[in-house]
Formats: C-alpha cells, structure tokens, sequence
C-alpha cells in the first residue's frame, strides 16, 4: 500500500508521525523552525516549551511530538546515516521542505547531537543488593520481616540506595516487568531502522 499508512522500514509508522505529516501541509517553515528550535532545547537542555499562548496550540503540540519521535530516534541510534534518514522520512510522506529542513538540524549541528548523547550515556552500571532479615529488637511488630537493600551505581559515580519491604521490591519488580514488556512492543515499531 501507498501513503502514510504504509510500512515504513519494515515497521509501522508511529502515531504521532502520521500526525505531524498531515499537520506539516499547511505549516509555514517559521512555524517549523521554532518548533524544531522547541525539540533541540528539549533533547539539549530539558526544557518543555510553553505553548499555551500560541494561536494554535494543538497544532504545536502535534508538531513538537512529531519531531521529537523523529529528532530523538536520530540521537538514540548514533550511526544512523544520511541517507537512510532521508529514505525513512520519504517512506513515511515527510514533505521534501521538512527533510532537508530537518537533515540540516539534525546532521549539521553535531554538538546538539553529542550533547544530547552524553546526558543519555549516563546509564546503570552496577546494582548491589542484599537481604536483612531482622531476629529481635524492642518491637515485635518487625521480627522475621525481610527488607531488601539496594544500591545502584551510575556512569557519572552517583550511587542511588533504596531499602525496600518485600511488596515495595514486588511492586518494582512487576513495573520493571512491565516497562521491558513496553519496551518490548516500541522496539517492534521503532520509528528509524537503520
């Protein structure tokens, strides 16, 4: 099949792709511009924009989450090439205008892209874990009640300690299971194959 509902490198296109195809039709490249200007400080810096004073806020929400699908997954996958850029966003209908618009973003300014990357390499290096069973103490409310200890080292030499009751460490333990699962389904529609 042809168009926007087409598989679009091997996977399906995301929701909010379909969106901003349709919304960059009628969008003017200042438009598009500042949003794209929105995405990178986001990506950069953290900083949602404020949207609530534009004349067509829905129309910038669309536009943001469009770009950001496609602007992250350029960041997320470190050597996607050029031209498999290219060939992704014309399977997914992008407008010429909006491709070369965002190739220039995304492939000239290396230092957005090598920032943006260093805040994501601080990742999960190490988890330390141990068990404390508690014997005796002045309440009886705490004997024979297990507590799990976790500390969990980062990249940047950060160290994050957590002490958890056995439903606490249930509770992560199924949202963890949850969010693999999530992640799971997303890799299976990933926007950008490279």
């Amino acid at each position: 099949s042809s168009g926007i509902n087409a598989e679009y490198g091997g996977q399906r296109v995301p929701k909010e792709v379909k969106l901003l195809v349709k919304e960059l039709k009628n969008v003017k490249t200042e438009v598009l511009s500042s949003v794209t200007g929105d995405v990178v400080k986001y990506l950069t810096e953290g900083k949602t924009p404020d949207y609530s004073k534009v004349l067509d806020t829905a129309q910038a929400r669309i536009l943001f989450g469009g770009l950001y699908c496609i602007m992250s997954q350029v960041v997320k996958h470190k050597d996607l090439p050029r031209p498999a850029f290219v060939r992704d966003c014309q399977g997914a209908n992008i407008p010429p205008e909006a491709i070369k618009h965002l190739e220039s973003v995304l492939y000239t300014m290396p230092s957005m892209i090598s920032q943006t990357r260093k805040k994501a390499d601080n990742q999960f290096v190490e988890l330390d874990w141990r068990i404390d069973v508690v014997l005796s103490n002045n309440s009886l409310a705490k004997i024979l009640q297990p507590e799990i200890l976790m500390a969990i080292k980062m990249t940047n030499s950060k160290s994050v300690i957590a002490q958890l009751t056995p439903q606490e460490f249930h509770s992560l333990r199924q949202s963890t299971a949850k969010v693999l699962h999530d992640m799971c389904q997303l890799r299976e529609r990933k926007f950008m194959n490279s």
